[in-house]
């Protein structure tokens, strides 16, 4: 009887998450190779000094390489959905998204290629590719990563090439729900310190570098199996994680305790990123709160005025900030998150302006990575 609850449950989320989106009418052409859709909606971030990445929608990829000032396109081996990015050092990322895809860079996002992942079968013990989406990657260093899915799938790599399934014993999880559950996001504070954020509240932590994970945790102020996008951290403790229905929580004890943060709105919080003391969460209808102070106070930051969801959000180096989102929306801090300038994407209109969609527009569909966008 699980198969069916779990296929209620991404129901549920996709009428949440979808609501009012409007369908694209367009078709793709014949050959898609050299078709690269303008201001494609943007899922995952990742930034490094001066360098920052942000991917998307039909395998898009855009790399700054000035801290980003511009922004220009490179080729991918792909027109799947990319939803996350990670850089362990300047040249050697990763990039995940649907289908079980799986690309890496060894030349600082400049060329990609794909990477075959194979995964054992459950019932028969068989390999076959993966095909699962995979929602969220971490690099820990320029050979070392995890990447982490749908249906419980975590993956993590030594050489950057080949990749091993972690299985991960249902009681780790520590509540009575499916062990095959949508797991959104890991993160590596260090190379021994990491967290999984995703469905039914799931908070994983491991302390030793992924040989174990801890299950258990405590949730104030919220439900339990709360569905979790986004989890970030310092290393020095403070871990922050946002999730349906502008839930945002908040641990001071590297992730055994967490307390529900005031974020002020009922919106889905799709991204969170943390430096020092300070964070950003953003989410749908362009919400976007920053704190100085490790989580104890927040503010809306002056930034551009625009209801684009906002998906990920990522730090760089000088003080330097990014976000991303529906249409290509990238938007620059460089006072670590206190003001933002557009730099990407659909320009939002002015601030003197009305903020609401333009009725003559033709859009995709405005679809969060918890559900993947169709492959057409």
């Amino acid at each position: 009887m699980e198969l069916p609850r779990k296929l209620i449950v991404r129901s549920l989320l996709a009428t949440a998450l979808l609501g009012s989106a409007a369908w694209a009418d367009e078709m793709p052409p014949a050959s898609t190779s050299a078709w690269a859709i303008p201001d494609p909606d943007l899922y995952g971030m990742d930034a490094r000094g001066s360098l920052a990445w942000a991917v998307g929608y039909w395998g898009s990829v855009f790399r700054s390489g000035d801290g980003g000032e511009t922004w220009k396109r490179v080729p991918t081996p792909t027109d799947a959905s990319l939803y996350d990015v990670a850089f362990g050092d300047d040249e050697n990322g990763w990039a995940v998204g649907a289908g079980g895809t799986l690309l890496r860079s060894e030349d600082g996002g400049r060329s990609w290629e794909s990477v075959e992942v194979e995964t054992r079968d459950s019932f028969d013990g068989s390999l076959r590719p993966l095909d699962s989406p995979l929602f969220g990657v971490a690099a820990v260093s320029a050979n070392e990563a995890w990447a982490v899915g749908d249906f419980g799938v975590v993956l993590h790599t030594r050489d950057g090439r080949s990749w091993d399934q972690v299985v991960i014993a249902e009681e780790t999880f520590a509540d009575d729900n499916i062990p095959d559950r949508i797991l959104n996001a890991v993160h590596f504070s260090d190379p021994q310190t990491g967290w999984i954020a995703g469905e039914f509240g799931t908070l994983l932590r491991t302390t030793d570098g992924g040989d174990t994970w801890i299950g258990e945790r405590q949730i104030e102020g919220a439900a339990p199996d709360i569905y979790l996008f986004d989890v970030a951290a310092n290393g020095q403790g403070w871990a922050l994680t946002g999730g349906i229905g502008g839930v945002a929580l908040g641990s001071t004890d590297a992730g055994s305790s967490w307390t529900t943060l005031d974020s002020g709105t009922t919106a889905g919080l799709f991204g969170a990123a943390v430096h020092g003391e300070r964070g950003i969460l953003v989410g749908d209808r362009g919400v976007m709160l920053v704190t100085t102070d490790a989580g104890r106070t927040w503010r809306k930051p002056d930034r551009p005025r625009s209801f684009n969801w906002l998906r990920a959000a990522a730090y760089g180096g000088d003080g330097f900030a990014y976000v991303a989102g529906e249409e290509g929306l990238i938007l620059r801090s460089d006072d670590g998150g206190l003001s933002w300038t557009w730099r990407a994407g659909r320009k939002p209109p002015p601030k003197s302006g009305v903020s609401v969609p333009d009725p003559g527009a033709r859009t995709k569909p405005s679809r969060p990575h918890s559900e993947p966008q169709p492959e057409r």
